[in-house]
């Protein structure tokens, strides 16, 4: 009898050996699959730029400044005289940014474009370049000049002009009101209508800016260097505000963003979703274990690999039709043809009920995973606790000892 208790134990555990194999061996189909799920976002970010060539590409607005081109004598003692460029920043500038987005479709993939109405304002405080300057140009920028459609306009000190472009700069030649003199403000405002795609910027260079953005997309990234002051994100759009001081900049290079996420990107979830294939991987066969020791029902080591080919699958079938419907069917599309599959696999294989345990223990895993990749913020901690409560069933299990006898 002890004999056979020991062969017993050998058996088992050269049977938990070879199927570890098998696990660590899946891995190699495993990566595969992650290799196409990244292929497939790649080409989708290919599209998203041959998309935004086309139409707009992301639009940055730098912040409007005034130039002043003045002629300077030259200390050398020279006769002639040389021009110098005088530049002065804004002293209170605001923009008020409308933004309404659309979607662009090319083969199988989707491309979020937008369509903004830009009204910047402030205001420009008169310097002694300005005042002595040949000319004055008030100029800004936008990083692509396609998502124009029409020139915009210039209101300045009461008068207005068309702004055109030159070089990479938006410009106009203004000027100055009759009679201004050193320590007048100046008003200005300019209408823009611009479209582009992925994100919008603006840049936050005067002694006070402030900002003003509303769009009926529901799903904006606020980034840049300065985040809104108050923000309102709903089903029915977004509010957001900004209030920088120039003793927050730091750089020309800081920004006011806001980015317009695809939350139907099928490829970011998919991906989370197969960091757990190989998690699902062993829960599957240690229940498979477990089922064998108190059944007396055998899988042996081929069925082990079929099951777990079976569960890699799951995710090229989850990506394949995530790329046509709702990431959300597509998993339950994926899940149901896998445990069924899999359940007529268990009842072939034990012939009893055992067979449908063990396909309702598959049903609840790719339930708790669907749980996991929802929650994002507390996915770690749902999933440790997870982990913990079935490494406590599986310890309490093992320590019967009547699992190991005839």
């Amino acid at each position: 009898m002890e004999n056979k208790r020991n062969l017993n134990a050998k058996h088992s555990a050269i049977k938990i050996g070879v199927v570890t194999l098998i696990s660590l061996l899946l891995l190699i189909p495993l990566s595969m699959i992650e290799g196409v799920i990244g292929e497939r976002e790649e080409t989708k970010s290919v599209v998203e730029n041959e998309v935004a060539n086309s139409y707009a590409k992301a639009q940055e607005i730098n912040a409007p400044v005034l130039k002043s081109c003045v002629m300077t004598k030259p200390a050398t003692g020279s006769t002639s005289m040389e021009t110098s460029e005088h530049i002065i920043q804004c002293t209170k500038l605001d923009y008020n940014v409308e933004v309404i987005t659309d979607v662009l479709h090319r083969s199988i993939y989707n491309v979020i474009v937008y369509n903004s109405k830009i009204v910047i304002t402030g205001k420009l405080k008169v310097m002694e370049p300005a005042i002595k300057a040949l000319f004055n140009t008030f100029n800004f920028s936008v990083s692509d000049f396609k998502g124009i459609d029409k020139l915009p306009q210039l209101s300045f000190g009461g008068k207005t002009y068309l702004l055109v472009k030159d070089n990479n700069t938006l410009t106009a030649k203004v000027e100055l009101p009759e009679n201004a003199k050193v320590g007048d403000f100046i008003d200005f405002s300019v209408a823009i209508d611009l479209k582009g795609t992925d994100y919008i910027s603006f840049q936050p260079i005067a002694q006070e800016t402030t900002m003003t953005m509303k769009s009926s997309y529901p799903h904006p990234s606020f980034q840049g260097t300065f985040l809104p002051n108050h923000r309102e994100v709903s089903d029915d759009g977004f509010v957001a505000k900004w209030s920088v001081l120039d003793m927050n900049v730091d750089s020309t290079y800081e920004t006011m963003c806001v980015k317009f996420v695809d939350p139907a990107n099928p490829y970011q979830q998919s991906m989370r979703s197969a960091k757990y294939g190989m998690l699902i991987i062993v829960l599957v066969f240690v229940a498979g274990l477990f089922v064998e020791f108190f059944t007396r029902r055998e899988i042996n080591v081929v069925q082990y690999a079929v099951i777990g080919l079976s569960l890699v699958l799951f995710y090229s079938l989850l990506v394949a039709f995530s790329e046509f419907i709702s990431f959300g069917w597509a998993y339950i599309v994926a899940t149901l043809m896998t445990i069924i599959a899999l359940m007529l696999y268990f009842k072939a294989i034990l012939k009893n009920n055992s067979a449908y345990m063990l396909g309702g223990f598959v049903t609840m895993v790719y339930v708790v995973n669907y749980m996991l990749l929802q929650m994002e913020t507390f996915a770690l901690l749902a999933g440790s606790l997870v982990l913990f409560i079935l490494l406590c069933v599986v310890m309490y299990l093992t320590s019967n000892k009547k699992i190991y006898r005839n």
